[in-house]
């Protein structure tokens, strides 16, 4: 596997961890942060549960004064009894509205106003009957069909509790004592109403009354000493502390005296000296502190699971940020390794390979990095200068054996091959003629009376007669024909694939060119150069260089005796 596809799976492998590890984290964090805002919902559902039970339990006050109410009826009375049922609609109303807020399906609230609207109807129709036929079963029952509203109340009120200590476990005794705050406030609205029928009929308590006064009691006595117990550090709060002693002192000391002095005039058998609503409005304000009590405690409840909920809230925040910026310090991470690692390796490593390759095209950007890569792209672009300067330099080399051999093969003063040349040059054409079974010529010719010019002239004029008929001969030669200075004023001329009339042919074209061309010398004068030439062809098996050699060199003797500038055949 490359290395830029390892890094890119490596990195694709890296990212699914780390968002699988930052998708756990957050996942745990939103279902933290969700629990808490839901256990903050259902604490305000205890809240409001716990309020609309109040007002139930309030509304039984005013409701007492109008079932002991004489006739004509107290308009006071009535307008105070209005008053609470509004307020206890209004409670059923929030309770009903959180609850959709919710989206809880429950029917709880409906179920609720269908049992208060039967108990008002019932509460409406003895108060409606003359004092005579207020019975003490009819006005029993009006009585517990209210009571038997709270317990429902009461339930929900458990249930949602339960749903909030899920997500504030801490809160799970203070929920608690404000239940049975709600309780105590309860069984003290039930202790008074207790006594509605007694001070309605003006008639002393049954047995069975004085019983469950007693029962009540009870009940009040042990809520209390489960509130006032000390189990938790919500139990030294200042504030409960302050609520705990104004109920105490309140209600335990002064609510509780009035209805022991309704139960003193009833077992003496003596007028109570007040009614229903005086009753009612003497004892109510007693139990108000326990409402205290149990606001202090649901408001501490609140106070730390609003702080819980900001915290998770921060927590998730936080996370989120904290993913956000992983992701993002991850993908520069990638960023920079693709771009200040993986493109400059790449684009090295093609660099490496091309120069190993022998191919110093390529381009070596210069750098200003001062790390690994950088030292690296420094060295492969040294690297590449040295491989330019030995390339220049085997270039050089090259060019100094050519110029050498060049040099070897060639005349120093014509710039035709020399005889040593043209020895190797025939002897590869006389090869491919065997082969081939080919003829083979050779034409052999001299510059006419050259000791003379030299004698005459001096050598240098000699110099210039031979390169003189070197270039002439180089104009008539074609594509394939070998020229080379022999040795002295001698030349030599192979003809390709030419049989003897075709070497004679070439050599009479010579001639008349060299005859043609006169020479003008340095000083002026003006020399007439000929030559003489023996041509010489062969072929078939027995084909030999030398022995063309020679029978040219014998026509080109008899030329010379013959008159000169002339050419003579000769068969090989």
């Amino acid at each position: 596997m490359r290395l830029t596809r390892m890094f890119a799976v490596s990195m694709a492998i890296l990212a699914l961890l780390v968002g699988a590890m930052l998708g756990r984290i957050l996942w745990g964090e939103w279902n933290s942060y969700r629990a808490a805002r839901g256990g903050l919902h259902a604490l305000q559902l205890v809240q409001q549960g716990m309020v609309a039970a109040e007002k139930l339990s309030f509304e039984r006050g005013p409701m007492n004064a109008v079932l002991g109410d004489a006739v004509p009826p107290d308009p006071a009375k009535r307008a105070r009894l209005a008053v609470a049922r509004a307020a206890s609609d209004q409670a059923l109303d929030s309770l009903a509205a959180a609850l959709a807020a919710s989206q809880d399906q429950s029917a709880t609230v409906t179920s609720i106003r269908a049992q208060l609207i039967a108990a008002r109807r019932e509460v409406d129709a003895v108060s409606a009957l003359p004092p005579a036929q207020r019975t003490p079963q009819r006005l029993t029952a009006a009585v517990e069909g209210m009571f038997a509203l709270i317990p429902v109340v009461l339930d929900d009120v458990t249930g949602y509790a339960g749903a909030a200590e899920q997500a504030y476990p801490n809160l799970a005794k203070i929920l608690m004592k404000a239940r049975f705050a709600v309780e105590l406030r309860e069984y003290a609205g039930r202790l008074g109403s207790r006594l509605t029928v007694a001070l309605a009929s003006g008639q002393p308590l049954a047995e069975t009354e004085h019983t469950q006064i007693q029962f009540l009691r009870g009940q009040i006595e042990q809520l209390r000493h489960l509130i006032v117990m000390s189990t938790s550090a919500i139990d030294r709060d200042p504030r409960v502390l302050a609520a705990l002693r104004t109920m105490d002192e309140r209600y335990f000391t002064s609510g509780l005296a009035l209805v022991t002095g309704v139960e003193r005039d009833s077992r003496a058998h003596q007028p109570y000296g007040m009614d229903t609503a005086q009753f009612a409005q003497r004892y109510v304000p007693f139990m108000s502190p326990i409402l205290a009590v149990r606001d202090v405690l649901l408001e501490a409840a609140l106070d730390q699971a609003r702080q819980d909920y900001d915290t998770a809230q921060r927590e998730l925040l936080l996370a989120c940020l904290t993913g956000g910026a992983i992701v993002l310090a991850m993908m520069l991470l990638m960023v920079i390794l693709q771009k200040r690692v993986m493109v400059p390796l790449a684009r090295t490593t093609r660099a490496l390979v091309k120069l190993g390759n022998g191919d110093f095209s390529i381009r070596v950007h210069e750098t200003r990095r001062h790390d690994e890569i950088g030292d690296l792209l420094r060295a492969v672009g040294q690297l590449r200068a040295a491989g330019l300067e030995k390339q220049q330099l085997e270039q050089e080399r090259q060019r100094l054996i050519e110029e050498l051999r060049l040099r070897a093969d060639t005349d120093y003063l014509t710039g035709i091959l020399n005889r040593r040349a043209f020895t190797a040059a025939g002897n590869q054409r006389l090869r491919r003629a065997r082969e081939h079974r080919l003829a083979l010529a050779v034409i052999l010719f001299d510059v006419d009376r050259f000791k003379a010019v030299n004698d005459s002239h001096g050598h240098d004029a000699g110099d210039q007669v031979l390169i003189r008929i070197a270039a002439l001969a180089r104009e008539q030669l074609r594509d394939g024909e070998i020229l080379a200075r022999y040795g002295g004023e001698e030349f030599v001329i192979m003809p390709g694939n030419c049989d003897l009339e075709g070497a004679r042919v070439v050599a009479e074209r010579m001639r008349r060119a060299i005859e043609a061309a006169p020479l003008t010398l340095a000083n002026g004068h003006v020399l007439h150069v000929t030559a003489s030439f023996g041509v010489a062809a062969s072929e078939g098996p027995h084909l030999a260089l030398d022995s063309l050699f020679h029978a040219a060199d014998l026509a080109l003797y008899r030329a010379k005796h013959q008159g000169r500038n002339r050419v003579e055949c000769e068969a090989a």
